[in-house]
């Protein structure tokens, strides 16, 4: 099967992603946790999800996107990443954002092309312009 352009320049960008905030979020996501979901505190949420074999509890610091009815969180690192992956497998969470938690759940990968309606009324136009920018196009898809 034959990679297309569009998918080389994804993946690429995935890869500088990684390489690039893989080793601040080691050092950020501690800080950054302390204030997300508070009230107050627009587009960072937090995550709470178990892992998929140990069944620890976790919790994860992400954009969060927001319509009445859905989440959602702009996969940085793809939905390869263990917090993604640990929410798929259930196919629920739980997530606070600006003090009010909800019960996420029908979890599902998404791409910009197929939910852009809904990214527009999530996001505000800079916010998209960024995302774009930095070649995000898969978003974790969640129905309140």
């Amino acid at each position: 099967m034959a990679i297309t352009t569009a998918e080389h320049r994804r993946d690429r960008a995935l890869g500088v992603r990684r390489a690039f905030f893989g080793p601040l979020t080691r050092v950020l996501n501690p800080l950054i946790r302390r204030m997300a979901g508070r009230a107050g505190v627009p587009l960072v949420g937090l995550v709470r999800h178990r892992g998929r074999r140990s069944r620890i509890l976790y919790q994860a610091p992400v954009a969060i996107g927001v319509t009445e009815t859905v989440l959602l969180i702009p996969l940085t690192f793809g939905p390869r990443s263990d917090w993604c992956r640990n929410v798929l497998a259930s196919g629920e969470c739980e997530v606070k954002l600006r003090g009010v938690e909800y019960l996420a759940q029908n979890a599902e990968v998404v791409d910009d092309l197929s939910v852009r309606s809904e990214i527009e009324a999530a996001f505000n136009p800079v916010l998209r312009f960024f995302l774009a920018a930095q070649g995000i196009h898969q978003f974790l898809r969640l129905h309140t």
